[in-house]
């Protein structure tokens, strides 16, 4: 496949998902997928929508909200990929999980990865 050149105005048209360099160096988060940091990346991203829409809990704390079906897509993964994806930043503490009934996605919050 060959690929052409950006020109112009073209470069501003990348975002670009960025994963924290401790996630990936430090021996700590060494038993994490590549797979679920990357996710992680995209939650850390998705944190930018929590705060224009001021989506704060009542002690203050910032959660979002991406349904499994939107992570699955983003990640071009199944559902059940992104289910385990995601239990497995659960698991390993980076993030909290509040599930709200009545067919409503949970609210993701997603913890400070930087080991104190």
């Amino acid at each position: 496949m060959k690929f052409d050149y950006i020109y112009g105005k073209q470069a501003d048209q990348y975002s670009f998902v960025r994963i924290p360099k401790r996630l990936v160096t430090e021996k700590h988060f060494t038993n994490i997928s590549l797979q679920a940091k990357v996710l992680y990346g995209l939650l850390l991203d998705r944190m930018g929508m929590g705060v224009k829409n001021e989506w704060l809990d009542e002690e203050n704390r910032m959660y979002i909200i991406y349904p499994i079906d939107e992570i699955s897509k983003d990640m071009g993964v199944g559902r059940r990929k992104a289910m385990e994806c995601l239990a497995e930043l659960e698991r390993e503490g980076l993030v909290q999980k509040q599930t709200r009934g009545n067919g409503l996605p949970s609210l993701l919050y997603v913890k400070d990865f930087v080991i104190t």
